[in-house]
């Protein structure tokens, strides 16, 4: 039987490869059509997810979480700060933070994986959670685009 932080990491890996092969099926230029939602782009998205892992990676850095208030905020912000990076960039970034996320997670005290722990909310939020709400989205994204150019 896997002890709870190995599935943690297991479900981890398992919902980065999803929401990363949603990425590997767009071209470049895909990644930068708005709408994906409301006014969202792909690039948009991934910006976000990966804004999200680097605050991850700083609170188990400091070995502190605390709880974000206004998310709205953060998250205009980081869209805001990325929104002149090129696909390319953005792509690059997000698996360089996810590389690290990863690395730092494997390496992170087992307590912080147990049920009701801050830490851990904070961890399926910004990984699994995040992989799964965004991946769907740019997937079903993906099949309008599809389904409008073969109308």
């Amino acid at each position: 039987m896997k002890d709870r932080k190995s599935a943690v990491l297991a479900a981890i890996d398992d919902n980065w490869r999803h929401f990363r092969d949603s990425l590997d099926q767009l071209i470049s230029e895909d990644i930068l059509i708005p709408e994906v939602t409301s006014e969202h782009s792909v690039a948009d998205i991934v910006g976000h997810v990966t804004d999200w892992e680097s605050k991850l990676v700083s609170a188990l850095g400091r070995g502190s979480f605390e709880e974000i208030y206004n998310i709205d905020h953060v998250n205009k912000d980081a869209m805001e700060r990325k929104k002149h990076n090129l696909p390319r960039e953005t792509v690059q970034e997000m698996d360089k933070v996810h590389r690290e996320l990863r690395d730092m997670l494997s390496t992170t005290p087992r307590a912080y994986f147990e049920p009701d722990e801050i830490a851990r909310e904070m961890i399926d939020s910004c990984t699994v959670l995040h992989y799964q709400e965004h991946g769907t989205q740019i997937r079903i994204w993906m099949g309008r685009q599809y389904r409008a150019d073969n109308d």
